[in-house]
């Protein structure tokens, strides 16, 4: 993997006092913030390798693992996507379902984030449960909550894998093709779009009941006068596609260090996608301490569960779906998984970690450097160089 030229942790290690000072932050963005601007620095420590050729030596430092850090979580990433892999039915179609709330609930949902989110999940799912119970079959949905867009506002939307069929009492899998008269809709987007507001808001409302607190009238009245957006495509190149789109950001938030194109004098410039010009790349440039502030907006609460499984893709359901693969002539899950060493990732990926870029032989480690002092409780060290 090639290093890039700009790194949210140096923008946080030069402006995140200055953020700070302007912004009040929960204990978790500090957290965060903190860990990114520590990671790969001899604040880690980490440990100098050699290669036993050429003597060329390097000096590689321990990454934070936050994952909220654009340069940790390489090595789950992949080990995420390959596990989706293997649970694709074979000759079934998939659906990429996208649930948004409208931008009217954003204050409440800024300030309610772990219920808000875990509304979302819930409705999301309850209602595809109840178009999939409607044909008498048991569907399935993997989902991952974005709450960014591309330009890094705000924006919480669900991102679902929704498989195009599902099992009846006696387990057997039934194909769905599509809604009636839209095969390119698994159910019609407008009554998917109307249940979804319902359950949310409903739900939603009996959490903020519990401290005294409720959806305020004319916020309540927007969210009914005007139509929430359920987005619902087969994916143009198959369910792997959709797989490698979410899995880019199933363990990184909200931007990589690669979208920004240019940092200095205090401000910051990125790229990112104008849907509304049909995908077109742009460029944002705003201060620092202001992208910051973007970036801060995505920290997740502490210990939530950002992707989840429902139905029949999820964990308790994993002999269903080595019947169901066996039915459709695929080959059928393994019951036991085990983890891939990160270096064996590497080789498979090309990234040529752990070898001598002039040479290409294995480097050995020489040396451990121990951290320069006590890092962070939300640091916790790793003794490899990457992650």
């Amino acid at each position: 993997m090639s290093r890039t030229k700009f790194d949210v942790g140096q923008i946080i290690r030069d402006y995140g006092e200055a953020f700070y000072k302007r912004y009040p932050v929960v204990p978790q963005v500090r957290k965060s913030f903190t860990a990114m601007a520590n990671c790969r620095t001899k604040i880690l420590g980490g440990h100098v390798e050699v290669c036993p050729e050429c003597g060329d030596k390097h000096v590689s430092y321990n990454s934070c693992r936050d994952r909220h850090c654009p340069k940790c979580q390489n090595k789950e990433r992949e080990m995420w996507v390959e596990m989706r892999r293997e649970e694709i039915l074979p000759g079934a179609k998939y659906f990429h379902v996208v649930f948004t709330v409208p931008d009217c609930l954003h204050p409440l949902a800024m300030s309610h984030m772990k219920e808000f989110y875990s509304c979302m999940f819930k409705a999301a799912w309850s209602t595809l449960k109840k178009f999939f119970d409607a044909q008498g079959l048991q569907g399935g949905m993997t989902c991952i909550l974005h709450t960014w867009g591309s330009n890094l506002y705000y924006h919480p939307h669900i991102h679902c894998i929704v498989t195009g069929g599902g099992v009846d009492k006696k387990g057997v899998w039934h194909h769905l093709e599509g809604c009636k008269g839209a095969k390119e809709f698994l159910f019609p987007v407008q009554a998917l779009s109307k249940v979804f507001r319902a359950k949310f808001l409903s739900m939603f409302t009996s959490i903020l009941k519990k401290t005294n607190e409720k959806i305020p009238q004319d916020v309540r009245k927007k969210c009914m006068d005007r139509g929430w957006v359920v987005y619902s495509r087969p994916p143009a190149k198959g369910v792997r596609q959709v797989l490698e789109y979410i899995g880019r950001y199933a363990y990184r938030v909200a931007i990589s260090n690669s979208r920004i194109l240019n940092y200095s004098d205090g401000m910051v410039t990125y790229d990112w996608k104008n849907y509304k010009q049909g995908g077109k790349h742009s460029q944002m440039t705003v201060k620092a301490v202001d992208f910051l502030r973007l970036l801060s907006l995505h920290i997740l609460p502490p210990g939530f569960v950002r992707i989840r499984h429902y139905g029949l893709l999820s964990p308790s359901n994993r002999d269903k779906i080595r019947k169901v693969q066996v039915q459709l002539g695929g080959t059928p899950v393994p019951k036991l998984r085990k983890k891939k060493p990160y270096l064996q990732i590497c080789d498979e990926k090309g990234w040529n970690i752990g070898y001598c870029p002039h040479c290409g032989c294995k480097m050995q480690v020489i040396e451990i450097l121990e951290p320069s002092r006590a890092p962070p409780k939300a640091v916790h060290l790793s003794r490899t160089a990457h992650n």
